[in-house]
């Protein structure tokens, strides 16, 4: 049986770690590795970094009644 259970949503983002300014965005391309990374790019400097997931990503928690 399906419940609905009202939540709240996050969006997931990366400070880059070189100029704490900037946040990392996935560039668009995939590293076929096992498992899968993803290069992204910081949106201030030139820092790159290679992830297993996707930045900003979204996240949820279930509301306490």
């Amino acid at each position: 049986m399906e419940q609905k259970v009202e939540c709240t949503l996050f969006i997931v983002e990366y400070l880059c770690p070189n100029c704490k300014i900037g946040k990392l965005t996935h560039s668009g391309m995939v590293l076929t590795s096992n498992p899968p990374q993803y290069p992204h790019n910081c949106s201030n400097c030139n820092y790159t970094e290679t992830f297993t997931k996707i930045y900003p990503s979204i996240s949820y928690e279930p509301k306490t009644q």
